[in-house]
């Protein structure tokens, strides 16, 4: 290329950048959109609108200003003017004309003129409006959406005289403005015939709105269909709302006696079906399982008085009655060496029946345990009562509330008494569903639409299902003891405050012989952790029945003897396989030398010391047996275990708007809907 048309091509590139530069940034403002409205005796208006646009950049080349004619029967553009010289009518777009289409519903003006960059011009547009009033007996009205929302620019101020069709009473007169459909002031009534309304600055996407009302009878408009369907629409809409409003009243007030009237019958039921007799007793506690009656020797077994205190049986007491039977000597329990049934040290131990010489068993619940338990077998490891006897603990719940309707402390049994409330507020929860939900669509079409599924027609169905759940919630506190059951827990209550906080009834170093016999208790009552912290303190002896790892840190021996004297038998069968974990197990015969040592009895200090990290702790072992033990019981039937919530711990004289739009009406669809106008407007 040669160097001269090479300069040629840069001094071109440079003189369209600044061009290109100016027509990307451009913006326009509309410093002032007036109008001055003419009411006609036949309803028709005349409007002139007086348009100063300040046009910032460019080049801009047309305008535009389209109006739906939803509320008129007609709209007839005259023209556009600019500054006195009328544009003439063509759709040639060149500039100086104007071209009008209609469609969509709207009729669409478009003025075209010579480009223009930063420059202010002054446009004037003439229509006219047929039919654009309303009519009533009560006074005429006329709206328009002067400012519409459709539009990308701001107007800084806005003036709009309407000169009404008469010489009127000033206080016959009412005027208004909406800002997006709220009132926003702005009207002045100059005189009987005159009024002024002014608003702004409008941001883009802002709607204003003039509304005035003059004296019926002057105009010879009659009431258009737009208006007789509108006028229809807002009368269903107040009958609506007062129907609303009657409603709302009735469904808070209902609402509010149902709350109140339904919390207090279940604090009735409660009191009247539910509640156990007071019982006072004569000290704070009771330092021994209590008689009953008192002086006859009868003393209830743990699982027993943890049953009547909570109302429930649950997996404490069947734990409790595995510790009750060890202390007993009727079995032993034992602690599995890695590799004897699984790799881990604390997941299975063996339960093992001492043989024909142990003591009976005396309630219908204990042998329902035990048959369950071990069905004939000798001993039972942890993995088979993960497996089998989760099915059958239903037999020994069952005979534990027998056994107290039998003894007189309820007359009915606890579970079946819960059942049937529980069922009973299920099937109320069953039948509110479709009944709410037909109420629903009975008021939609007794009232209105508008009240069906909204929050004033559920809010007493809501309150109901809430009075449901509370009777399912209220149905574990149903279960009401007898007299005589009542005057049992109490003293059971005061027995179990004593082992709760035995340092400061007694002490605790001279009570050591207490710890192994109310331990089972102590277990049924869920304060077993506190009970050995109690005892740990002051070097008890271990349990002599629980035969714990040597790798625990607790020196373990076969040489136990039971609660009767009597030597227990050897857990595991004499086989070469487990001769190697008896010579572990029995720590006090462990050979140093060849020489067989004595065994030391391990006291519950060594047990404890070490381990107090998880909830329930003597040893790392015991305590894991506890705990292995209970989420095995609890294994399939999650709802026995006893963290279900059985835990045994305790206008100024002027006259008013006509019409359906009264001085409240805030239209609908964020601006006024009650007028004509608004549309779409922009640059180009």
């Amino acid at each position: 290329m040669k160097p001269s048309r090479l300069l040629l091509l840069v001094f071109f590139l440079f003189a369209l950048f600044p061009l290109q530069a100016n027509a990307q940034d451009r913006s326009v403002t509309v410093r002032q959109r007036d109008a001055d409205m003419t009411i006609n005796s036949d309803g028709s208006v005349n409007v002139v609108e007086t348009w100063v646009v300040d046009f910032q950049g460019g080049p801009f080349r047309f305008a535009f200003r389209a109006i739906p004619f939803n509320r008129v029967s007609s709209l007839v553009f005259q023209g556009v003017s600019e500054n006195g010289q009328p544009y003439t009518r063509a759709d040639t777009e060149e500039p100086n004309t104007f071209s009008v289409e209609s469609g969509s519903g709207e009729r669409t003006i478009t003025w075209y003129f010579s480009p223009t960059t930063d420059a202010v011009r002054t446009f004037q547009l003439r229509y006219t409006l047929s039919d654009a009033l309303r009519i009533y007996d009560g006074g005429d009205q006329f709206w328009w959406k002067f400012i519409e929302a459709d539009r990308g620019y701001p107007i800084h101020q806005s003036v709009v005289t309407v000169h009404l069709p008469g010489n009127f009473p000033t206080d016959q007169i009412l005027a208004e403005t909406y800002t997006d459909g709220s009132a926003s002031g702005g009207a002045q009534i100059i005189d009987g015939g005159t009024v002024q309304f002014t608003g702004g600055p409008f941001p883009p996407d802002t709607e204003w709105e003039i509304r005035v009302q003059f004296p019926h009878g002057v105009v010879t408009q009659s009431v258009q269909p737009w208006q007789r369907a509108e006028d229809l629409a807002d009368a269903q809409a107040e009958i609506d709302a007062i129907a609303a409003e009657q409603f709302n009243f009735y469904s808070t007030v209902t609402t509010w006696l149902l709350l109140i009237g339904g919390s207090l019958s279940l604090l009735l039921l409660w009191y009247l079906g539910g509640r156990d007799r007071a019982t006072a007793l004569p000290a704070e506690f009771i330092a021994e399982p209590p008689q009953d009656p008192p002086g006859s020797g009868n003393v209830l077994t743990p699982a027993l008085a943890g049953t009547l205190i909570d109302e429930e049986a649950n997996v404490r007491d069947i734990l409790a009655t595995l510790v009750d039977w060890a202390r007993r000597g009727i079995i032993t329990i034992t602690a599995l060496p890695a590799g004897a049934k699984t790799s881990d040290l604390n997941d299975d131990y063996v339960y093992e029946r001492i043989g024909a010489d142990a003591p009976p068993l005396q309630h219908q619940y204990e042998r329902e345990l035990m048959l369950k338990l071990f069905r004939g077998e000798t001993s039972r490891n942890i993995g088979y009562i993960r497996e089998k006897f989760t099915a059958s603990r239903d037999e020994m719940f069952d005979a534990l509330y027998a056994e107290l309707v039998r003894l007189g402390y309820f007359k009915t049994r606890p579970d079946h008494v819960r059942a049937a409330f529980y069922r009973f507020g299920w099937v109320l929860l069953a039948l509110l569903c479709p009944a709410a939900f037909l109420f629903q669509i009975f008021i939609g079409i007794a009232y209105t639409s508008g009240l069906a599924f909204s929050w004033s027609a559920l809010a007493p169905w809501v309150v109901l299902f809430i009075l449901c759940l509370a009777l399912m919630h209220l149905a574990r506190y149903m279960p009401r003891k007898t007299p005589q059951g009542s005057q049992a827990a109490a003293r059971w209550n005061a027995f179990r405050r004593y082992l709760e906080r035995i340092d400061k009834y007694t002490n605790v170093a001279d009570a050591q012989e207490q710890f192994e016999k109310y331990l089972p208790y102590a277990v049924a009552f869920g304060i077993d952790k506190k009970w050995v912290e109690q005892f740990a303190r002051v070097d008890t002896p271990a349990p002599r029945w629980y035969i714990p790892l040597p790798s625990m840190g607790i020196p373990a021996t076969r040489s136990t003897r039971t609660s009767g004297g009597g030597r227990r038998a050897d857990p595991f069968p004499s086989t070469s396989s487990s001769a190697g974990n008896r010579e572990t197990l029995a720590g006090g015969q462990a050979r140093a030398g060849g020489q067989a040592q004595t065994p030391v009895l391990p006291t519950l200090n060594d047990a404890a010391g070490a381990s107090f990290n998880s909830l329930n702790s003597i040893s790392a072992g015991f305590f894991s047996m506890l705990n292995t033990t209970a989420e095995s019981f609890v294994k399939s039937n999650p709802s026995f275990s006893p963290s279900r919530g059985s835990s045994r711990s305790g206008s100024g004289g002027r006259s008013s708007w006509s019409g359906g739009g009264g001085g409240g009406f805030r239209s609908s669809g964020g601006g006024g809907s009650r007028g004509g106008g608004g549309g779409r407007s922009g640059f180009g």
